[in-house]
Parts: structure tokens; sequence; C-alpha cells
């Protein structure tokens, strides 16, 4: 996996001179394996969401909740944790997450009752969240490089690949070895993130030092709020739609494999776009990019709700190309807006802007429960047209990357 994501860096982006370049590539290269492994075992509990509501007698308001939770633990501490690491020697919560997240979703298959799932869900946030802030700001650690949109993009795709591959992995190994075998998955994540850890311990940045003011609301540059909130809407349509793809796709007629193969498709177009997106934002800035792929991920999604039976998937790997391309632009955004404070302001737009976002969960699915999940999802879709719309107030601090 280091040596695809180091392919993929010298495919797209120029050599680079200079030893902490290098070092730069190297270690966003690992965190992308990290990256990959923490949010593909994270993402297990979509994928078994139709498993887990038969077995649990779970409604779908219920399911909502309990996606609801892990997101909101995983969000709302990625700030605290990213002021830590703002004002740590050593980054070892880039290797303490991923252990957390293996070891607690690997278990998700043997919960036998609601409350096992809330606990299983709750350490697998802690663990994500302890790792998305830490290894965010090792990717931001290099100044003024002209490849950060790329570098971060790198990194976002190790996550969105993750997730999007955890489907099609998680559903045929429990239909081959049922649902009890998960805790056997713990060992080759394990083995994963030794891996990661060792080697990335010889590619950590020099130390620079940091800003230990504290941040408090009236001193947030407005920039950054409409960058969140731009986030927030987005995300309400990514965390909605994700969680809930393989009931929409069962309720449309298809199987369990195919509403996995749909979370797949979804996510791994999204990396795709990201790597992309990144690229064309070291160029021409970033709110160019953040406008034109939020805008047109809409078109797509009401497609794939509504369209003939032959552009479901069509129509979901390019509604998730756009939705999800710009999620590392905005990460470098906001980053660029606040230098210094990588960590937390990482936390922020990775952590508490997603958390909001999840918040959604709770409401479509008691909404779903009685008005029929198709009808709230399409109000749902027109979301990022109100971001797209919020986008073009965005001022971007930097314009084009220098």
């Amino acid at each position: 996996m280091v040596n695809i994501a180091l392919f993929v860096a010298r495919v797209m982006i120029p050599l680079m001179t200079g030893e902490s370049q290098r070092s730069a590539w190297r270690r966003t290269s690992l965190l992308f394996l990290g990256h990959f492994i923490n949010d593909g075992y994270g993402s297990f509990f979509a994928p078994l969401l139709p498993l887990l509501i038969d077995r649990l007698d779970l409604s779908l308001a219920m399911a909502g909740v309990m996606g609801t939770t892990r997101i909101l633990i995983n969000s709302f501490t990625q700030p605290v944790f990213g002021q830590i690491v703002d004002r740590m020697k050593r980054p070892f919560l880039v290797a303490l997450g991923p252990l957390l997240t293996i070891v607690a979703m690997s278990m998700i298959g043997t919960v036998t009752r609601s409350s096992q799932l809330f606990l299983v869900l709750i350490i697998g946030g802690i663990g994500t969240a302890l790792f998305h802030p830490a290894a965010a700001a090792l990717v931001g650690s290099v100044k003024r490089s002209r490849n950060s949109g790329v570098m971060m993009a790198l990194f976002s795709a190790g996550g969105t690949a993750g997730a999007a591959l955890a489907p099609v992995l998680i559903i045929p190994f429990v239909a081959a070895f049922g649902t009890a075998k998960t805790p056997y998955l713990i060992i080759p994540g394990l083995a994963v993130v030794l891996i990661f850890a060792l080697f990335l311990r010889r590619n950590l940045p020099v130390r620079e030092q940091s800003l230990h003011d504290r941040i408090r609301i009236k001193n947030i540059p407005q920039p950054l709020a409409v960058l969140w909130v731009i986030i927030v809407l987005r995300g309400m349509a990514g965390v909605t739609f994700s969680s809930f793809l393989a009931v929409l796709v069962t309720e449309k007629g298809g199987s369990h494999l195919v509403g996995g193969a749909a979370i797949s498709i979804f996510l791994i177009t999204g990396a795709l776009g990201g790597l992309l997106a990144g690229k064309i934002s070291d160029r021409v800035g970033r709110k160019a990019v953040i406008f034109t792929t939020i805008l047109l991920a809409a078109p797509f999604l009401l497609i794939f709700l509504h369209g003939p039976s032959w552009t479901m998937l069509p129509s979901l790997g390019l509604a998730g190309l756009f939705l999800f391309s710009s999620t590392p632009v905005g990460i470098v955004a906001a980053q660029e807006i606040m230098p210094g404070k990588t960590g937390l302001v990482s936390g922020i737009v990775m952590g508490m802007a997603w958390g909001v976002a999840g918040l959604a969960l709770m409401p479509v699915g008691w909404l779903a429960d009685r008005y029929g999940l198709v009808s709230v999802m399409t109000w749902i879709a027109l979301l990022p047209l109100i971001a797209a719309i919020l986008a073009l107030f965005y001022h971007d601090m930097n314009g084009k990357a220098a």
C-alpha cells in the first residue's frame, strides 16, 4: 500500500528536490497507509447495518442514533486532541488511534445487544478522533509547499479508499466465515499498524515552535467560519448517504453485496476525485475547486435516487467523485487560514464539522421511519447546492498556491 501511494505521488507530482520534501512525501505515503487501515476498519458499521438491524431488531431511527454516537465521539473530541498534538513533541496518537479503531470495530460481529454495539462504536470513534488531527498536522507540517493540496489529497485518499474497500471486504468475509469470526481481523490490522508506526518514526518532521494561545470564537477568522459551514452542509449529505446507502440499495431491490459495492463506488470515486482536486487547487486556488465540485454533486445524488435502475451505480460514482473531492482542499484551506495550529484547525474542519454534519443522522432516521427513506434523502441531496451558494462568499486567503 505504501508503494502504491508513492507511485501515485510520483505520477501526479513533478519530481521535487531537497531532503525535507522527499521526507515529506515518504511521511505522507505512510500516513496514507495509516489512514487506509484506520478508516477501513472504522467503516464496518455501514455495510453491516442491514444485518445488525435484523439481528438486534433496530429501527432506522435507532440505527441513526448509533451512527451519530460514533460520529459525535469521533468528531467533537478531535479539536481537543488536535490542541494536544500542537503541543506534543512526539505524535504517538497517530499509532494509538488506529489500534483502538481496529480492536473495537473487529468486535462488531460479536455484539448481541444494542448496548454492546454502542460501546464498540464509541471506542472506535475515540480511536479515529486520536488519529485524524495528529496525522493531518504531520501532512501539513511542510511550510510553503506548492503541493500542499495534493499532499493532503493523497493522505485523504487513504482514508476514503479504506472506507470504500471495507464493504467489499467485510461483507464477503462475514458471508464466508460468519459474524463470530470478525475478531480475527484484529491480527492483520495490528500487523499493518506496527509496520506503519516503525517506518513513520524515521520520517517525522523537525519540531517547530507552534502557537499555544487558546482559540476563541470571536477570534476565528471569517473565512474559516464560512469554510466550516460549507463543510458542515456538504458533510451532512456525505454522512447520511454513506450511512444509509446499503439500506437504500436494498430498498430498491439490490442485495446486501450490491449495497456494499455501492458504498465502495461512492467513496472510491471520492478518493480519486480528491487527488485530482488537490492537484488543481494548488494551481487555481481552493475556492474555485470547492465551489465547482460541491455544485456538481447534487444533480447526481438526485439521479441516483430517482433515475432508472441502470443509472444507479454510475450516478452514485459521479456523486461521490464531486461530493468528496473537495475534502482535502478544505483541510488545506483551513490550515492556510491559521498556520501554526495545524492540529487544532484540522480537528475543527475534519472532526467538529463532520460531527455537526453527523447530527443529521438522527432526524433523517426518524423522518425516514415515517415518510420513507428516499423521500427524506431527496431533501438531503439539495444541501450541496446551498453549500455551493455559500462558497461564493468564501474568501480564499492565499488564492493560488505559491
